[in-house]
């Protein structure tokens, strides 16, 4: 192989290097955001469900009976809402680690197939 076709080779190579690199920023990048988003709408939710707790209290002291099964009530549903949120964000998080394994194991291979153009 001569010099020019080794070098062009080469830089073949150091682009697609490159854009794998790239790639994998933007994923965790990506990865990031999403769970940041997750975390923000947690914390609405708890908000929410805060204020609505606050109302039934409200609500009690001016004679409302069913404020105990409303607080129970809304109690089981933030639970279900903050266990469905750490769900996706597991499922999220597992994702991301596959996809980014994948993309590492391609990072590699195309070191090595560079690593392997002789420099001659």
């Amino acid at each position: 192989m001569e010099n020019k076709t080794k070098d062009q080779e080469r830089v073949k190579y150091d682009r697609l290097i490159l854009e794998n690199e790239e790639l994998i920023d933007e994923l965790n990048n990506g990865k990031r955001k999403i769970e940041e988003s997750i975390y923000s709408l947690e914390e609405d939710f708890h908000r929410g469900f805060q204020k609505l707790n606050s109302l039934n209290d409200e609500t009690s002291r001016f004679g409302g009976s069913q404020t105990s099964w409303l607080l129970h009530n809304n109690e089981e549903q933030e639970r279900s809402f903050r266990q469905l949120l750490r769900e996706s964000n597991e499922q999220i998080a597992l994702a991301y680690k596959k996809e980014t394994k994948k993309m590492d194991e391609e990072r590699e291979m195309l070191y090595k197939k560079r690593s392997d153009i002789p420099w001659d």
